[in-house]
């Protein structure tokens, strides 16, 4: 429900305001906030980084930003088929090593490890 939700959250966003805003965000088009369930564009999202997290130490992420929106599974397949000629990587990545210190944050703070993340 929005409030197990609510309360839920406290454990990792102390900001009251900054939970609510989450839960609206996550229950957004229910019309009723009782049942269990969220948006399901944030229930694709989800799902993207766990994907990402879990391959995170052989995704070639370069590439996969040259490439645009594509799934990481389709890399390879569509490697020899990309014009990668002045393609811009995002500025969060111009650091690959720093982006991948990040992405282990991410799992450290949401308490994630290989077990969870099932590999």
């Amino acid at each position: 429900s929005f409030r197990q939700l609510f309360q839920d959250l406290a454990r990792y966003v102390q900001d009251a305001d900054v939970r609510w805003e989450y839960c609206v965000r996550a229950k957004r088009g229910q019309t009723d906030t009782s049942l269990p369930g969220c948006f399901s564009k944030d229930q694709v999202y989800l799902d993207g980084i766990v994907r990402i997290l879990r391959h995170r130490q052989t995704i070639d992420f370069p590439l996969l930003t040259s490439l645009g929106k594509v799934s990481y599974e389709d890399v390879d397949h569509l490697r020899p088929h990309g014009v990668l000629d002045n393609t811009r990587v995002p500025h969060f990545m111009q650091d690959l090593a720093r982006y991948r210190q990040q992405l282990e944050h991410i799992m450290a703070t949401n308490r994630l490890d290989e077990a969870e993340l099932g590999r």
